[in-house]
């Protein structure tokens, strides 16, 4: 679930309704379990993949909010001429309409509470009453009941805030990361230049770096200001839980950290699970354009996608 879905449970207090998607037959643009949250003005934060089938979901959200129930509806993307109005991606989805009553409410921000401490759980809806329950993420699911898996944010530790960290910076909280940035400079980690960062520091990077909560969602870039921090901070990262860990350079200044690693005595299976060089092989040149690679990488990375080098 989206934290930030989340979160706006927790900070509005008008009422509201929780669309999820919770099957989907062919293609269609969202996965189960993607999430929009409306209220009697409209969308407040998600989508559940736009067009009509989204238009169609949010006036049958208005009738939810009306009469404080619970529905799950089918959404048809079966047009064939891309010249009509009806979509033609060729999938259907069916979606569940909760309204957030107290207790409903109160669960979501449980479960909120739990994911902040980077713990991650079921949210449990019997398909049939739409009441709600959290159970562990190891219960086997059940039919008639629809398990909404909660995970921590993914959290993007940026390492070095000169021109690649922060354009990376802003890519990230634009797709939604926690974001950390970290430098040995404190120039370059000021709030006035990064306002949306969720932690900002500077000092020491191995200190720095220790004092990281790292867990299963996080994604660290390494872009300092040279080889030497470069080092300092693989070597600091290589043994802690993460998703990815990707270090910028040239293929040369690359080769001669690997070698460094492999002398320092980290096994070959390590070495080989950092992104070196960071980031898709898409001629990147300015700041700018090699966030962009990067960011599409680390998203092949969160979804499983094997995305090789060119």
């Amino acid at each position: 679930m989206n934290k930030k879905i989340l979160e706006a449970i927790r900070d509005r207090s008008e009422p509201m309704v929780l669309v999820t998607i919770i099957e989907t037959k062919g293609s269609a643009p969202r996965h189960n379990g993607s999430k929009m949250l409306v209220s009697n003005d409209g969308i407040i934060e998600g989508t559940v993949g736009g067009g009509r089938g989204e238009y169609n979901s949010l006036i049958e959200a208005q009738a939810v909010l009306e009469n404080k129930s619970f529905t799950i509806m089918d959404v048809a993307r079966l047009g064939d001429n891309p010249k009509e109005s009806l979509m033609i991606c060729g999938g259907v989805n069916k979606l569940m309409l909760q309204y957030l009553n107290d207790s409903t409410k109160g669960t979501y921000l449980k479960a909120l509470e739990i994911n902040t401490n980077g713990h991650g759980i079921k949210v449990r809806t019997d398909l049939l009453t739409g009441d709600i329950s959290i159970v562990d993420l190891d219960i086997n699911s059940l039919d008639n009941f629809f398990d909404d898996i909660i995970t921590p944010a993914d959290n993007l530790l940026v390492l070095g805030g000169g021109y690649v960290g922060f354009a990376i910076y802003e890519l990230a909280v634009m797709l939604g990361f926690e974001v950390t940035v970290f430098d040995d400079r404190p120039e370059f980690v000021e709030k006035t230049r990064y306002p949306n960062a969720d932690r900002l520091d500077s000092g020491d990077y191995v200190k720095l770096i220790d004092s990281y909560n790292f867990n299963d969602f996080t994604y660290v870039a390494v872009v300092t200001r040279g080889h030497l921090q470069d080092a300092d901070c693989v070597k600091g990262i290589i043994k802690k839980n993460k998703k990815y860990l990707g270090l910028i350079g040239s293929k040369r200044k690359v080769q001669l950290i690997l070698k460094d690693l492999n002398q320092s005595g980290f096994s070959k299976e390590e070495i080989n699970k950092i992104h070196a060089p960071i980031g898709i092989d898409i001629g990147a040149e300015t700041p700018e354009e090699i966030a962009v690679a990067i960011l599409a990488e680390i998203i092949g990375e969160k979804y499983g996608k094997k995305i090789g080098k060119c």
